[in-house]
């Protein structure tokens, strides 16, 4: 079997955890036998093509050409972003009177105005947003969702999935492994930094409570005043290093005590498991879907409530280090097991 997955054009530009998922499913399933390519919006399809599986539900400006043309089984990994907590920071007036859906059609067509994407086709520019993704999982044969809290939200936007199915992202072998038994301290964030992930929150509080703290990750492209600012308000206990995968990230998940996860929304924190797979304490903010997809392995926390979260995180850096959760809970998500379950979707 011949696998297309169709991603966004800058998937390798501003690698993402979508990109983490697209490279680890094709090598999950070559390793059982099954041919894939990477197409890139905008790029052509192979001519082999048995299944089309594409990324990201909130991008049908890139999927849409696609699904509608291409004659064979169409799958869909949503991973469907709720930017609300973000933008109604970043662009309050317009996103009172735009609502999330009419916010994400002008970002779209803005990507393409600054040249950091491609243009959305005319049908898309006289669709919108809404109507343009309620479209694509008509025309998709199987929606898979990391969490059953994302379905839900899909549902409420979208209305009623015909075929779905729920299917958590698994965990490189990488992070399975037993990591040494070395003294850890301080508190890691990881990912792109722009509003959605909230870093500047954390860096505030890091530098009030002169917490040892390492942000690992690059600027947003269309957000660096965002990048910017977590530079300058950052305290002297604060260090920044650019977006790192393999060794450089396991190292530094090996050596810290407590990896943050300060985002306003996460469809599933990939990281929160990583990190918990290599012995870290994993602290949230308590918002869909992370309150689900985390709970096994990290501890929810209030991040909008500064004086108590700020405790929560200090007595965590206190106590000692984690143990490694069980063994058996992280084999269960190895990606050499999930992609059994996304076959059973290609079926």
């Amino acid at each position: 079997m011949h696998i297309a997955f169709l991603a966004r054009k800058t998937l390798f530009s501003q690698p993402g955890g979508d990109t983490v998922q697209v490279e680890q499913t094709a090598a999950a399933l070559a390793r059982l036998g099954h041919s894939s390519n990477v197409v890139l919006a905008g790029q052509p399809l192979p001519d082999n093509v048995d299944i089309l599986h594409g990324f990201n539900l909130g991008r049908p400006a890139d999927l849409l050409p696609y699904f509608s043309i291409f004659p064979g089984k169409k799958v869909l990994s949503s991973i469907y972003v709720d930017y609300s907590l973000a933008d109604a920071q970043r662009f309050p007036t317009l996103f009172k009177f735009l609502g999330k859906h009419g916010l994400e059609y002008i970002k779209t067509v803005g990507r393409a105005l600054n040249g950091s994407d491609r243009w959305p086709s005319m049908r898309y520019l006289i669709s919108g947003q809404k109507r343009s993704a309620t479209r694509l999982i008509a025309a998709t044969d199987v929606v898979i969702t990391s969490s059953q809290s994302e379905a839900e939200r899909i549902q409420a936007d979208f209305g009623v999935i015909k075929n779905h199915k729920t299917i958590p992202l698994g965990i490189g072998d990488e992070f399975l492994a037993t990591p040494p038994d070395t003294e850890r301290q301080g508190i890691l964030v990881l990912g792109r930094l722009e509003w959605l992930k909230n870093q500047k929150t954390v860096i505030e509080w890091a530098r009030k409570e002169n917490w040892p703290m390492t942000v690992m990750g690059d600027a947003n492209t269309n957000q660096p005043k965002y990048y910017e600012q977590c530079r300058a308000i950052a305290g002297p206990s604060t260090t920044f290093l650019p977006y790192a995968t393999g060794d450089a990230l396991l190292n530094e998940l090996q050596r810290h005590k407590l990896l943050l996860i300060p985002s306003h929304f996460e469809s599933f924190s990939l990281v929160g498991w990583e990190a918990a797979a290599q012995g870290m304490q994993v602290i949230f903010n308590d918002v869909a879907d992370m309150k689900e997809t985390l709970a096994p392995v990290g501890t929810a926390l209030d991040f909008s409530n500064a004086q108590t979260a700020i405790q929560t995180i200090q007595s965590a850096l206190d106590e000692p280090s984690a143990q490694k959760k069980s063994q058996a809970l992280l084999e269960s998500r190895s990606w050499d097991q999930i992609v059994k379950q996304i076959l059973q979707a290609y079926a």
